[in-house]
């Protein structure tokens, strides 16, 4: 199930060229991932190793440890989506993920383990990645892919067949209202959502275009971020802008440190 539930047909407006790159580099975002995930498959296999029963396997145990490698494959793809939002290679969820199979193969507790994953391409995803920034009141960081799941052991073999989708998205809608010549006071709402649920941000900033250049809006704006703790944040600053018509940037991170941005036009209210 894709969590895009935003229009995501592409806007005319003019989009701000400049990239924001992760602290780290792709590699080490990869070694992060894969440790975060070995680290989760060897507490939960350790978990099972001391209470489990030499007697028989228990099948709620093995329900919960395929959870526990759902999520652990989940945490790869959240690691991925970082380094890519913030100017990585698409690669890099593959390489993810393909890393991660090779740890799941080292495993043997309730048998073994085979992961194949398959990256959606279509509907704007390519390699599993959806970046769909250029549109006007909305923007989508994304990946998403299918998995076979097959655990071979000796008193019975399992397959699960699932797929998961880890997105981050925004909306952004507001006006302005004039003050004195052409000084106007900018009025925002923006949302964050974590697979179409409110989320919150881990920081947002925010532009906006004069004479075809994008400026950053600090404290000499008077700028104002009230955060309702639901996800949704209301601005206001102030510009000096003679247009009608005032074009702003919402650039959004969120907990995950997934990156994403949105565009709206504001109007005089």
């Amino acid at each position: 199930m894709l969590y895009t539930p935003f229009d995501l047909g592409c806007g005319n407006m003019k989009t701000c060229q400049k990239k924001f790159r992760a602290n780290s580099s792709g590699q080490l975002l990869i070694v992060a991932a894969l440790a975060i995930a070995i680290l989760i498959s060897s507490t939960t296999i350790y978990v099972y190793e001391v209470s489990k029963e030499t007697s028989s396997q228990d099948y709620s145990s093995i329900s919960n440890f395929i959870l526990a490698i759902k999520q652990s494959a989940r945490n790869a793809m959240i690691s991925a989506l970082s380094n890519v939002s913030n100017g990585g290679e698409k690669t890099v969820l593959a390489a993810n993920l393909n890393e991660f199979s090779q740890v799941l193969r080292s495993l043997s507790y309730f048998g073994t383990y085979h992961l194949v994953f398959t990256l959606f391409n279509g509907s704007n995803y390519d390699e599993g990645i959806l970046l769909f920034w250029n549109t006007s009141d909305a923007g989508v960081s994304s990946a998403y892919a299918n998995f076979n799941l097959k655990i071979y052991s000796m008193a019975e073999n399992f397959t699960f067949d699932y797929d998961a989708n880890v997105t981050t998205a925004i909306t952004i809608s507001g006006y302005y209202t004039r003050l004195a010549g052409d000084e106007k006071q900018i009025n925002l709402t923006c949302s964050v959502y974590n697979e179409g649920k409110p989320a919150l941000a881990r920081n947002l900033t925010f532009y906006y275009e004069s004479l075809g250049s994008w400026i950053p809006v600090n404290s000499s704006n008077n700028l104002s971020i009230k955060d309702y703790g639901n996800g949704t944040y209301r601005i206001s600053f102030t510009v000096l802008v003679p247009s009608d018509s005032i074009q702003v940037s919402a650039r959004v991170h969120d907990l995950r440190n997934v990156f994403v941005r949105a565009n709206t036009t504001c109007y005089e209210a």
